[in-house]
């Protein structure tokens, strides 16, 4: 089985900008994310400080794995593999109850742009490594013509507007959710 190349295109350029904005948002909140890191509880809290900074240097490494194309397979797998770190993390916190910290995602719906632990992301997460596992199916070579290049383009929008509201979607119901619980 192979993958055509524009489909590959569009999950390269995705998960790119995906982890370099998130990257960005983790080095420019460094402080909020070591406590975030903290606050999972998954680790022991003196690893918090080193781990904190690697995190978004990985997600960076990845971006631009993406963006070049270097090693497409295993740049697919190891997304895969950091979205599942990251979705083990939140399912574990889910199972202790822990829903108030923030999922240290940087995706807009609360008032210090983080959202609070929900399904919804372990929902969103398996969606995004089920997207990442698809590209490291090799792709066929073949060239691109005008409409390749129209196809990407409105389909990139397409997703990211998608995503976006998505995101939205889960702040908001985890918002929503935290209202409810402090009214009862």
């Amino acid at each position: 089985m192979m993958l055509d190349p524009l489909i590959l295109k569009v999950i390269s350029i995705g998960f790119g900008l995906l982890f370099l904005l998130a990257a960005i948002h983790k080095f420019s909140t460094a402080q909020q994310f070591r406590v975030i890191l903290e606050e999972y509880q998954v680790m022991p809290r003196v690893l918090a400080g080193p781990v904190a900074p690697i995190v978004p240097l990985l997600e960076v490494l990845l971006s631009i794995g993406w963006f070049t194309g270097y090693r497409p397979q295993l740049v697919a797998l190891s997304s895969a593999a950091l979205l599942a770190v990251y979705t083990s993390a939140i399912g574990i916190n889910l199972l202790r109850g822990r829903i108030h910290i923030g999922c240290g995602c940087g995706v807009a719906g609360s008032s210090d742009g983080d959202q609070q632990l929900s399904s919804g992301l372990l929902l969103r997460n398996s969606v995004l490594i089920g997207i990442a596992l698809v590209a490291a199916i090799p792709a066929t070579v073949r060239p691109f013509g005008a409409i390749d290049y129209v196809t990407l383009a409105t389909t990139l929008l397409a997703s990211a507007l998608l995503y976006l509201a998505a995101n939205q979607l889960l702040a908001n119901g985890a918002a929503i959710g935290t209202w409810r619980n402090k009214r009862d």
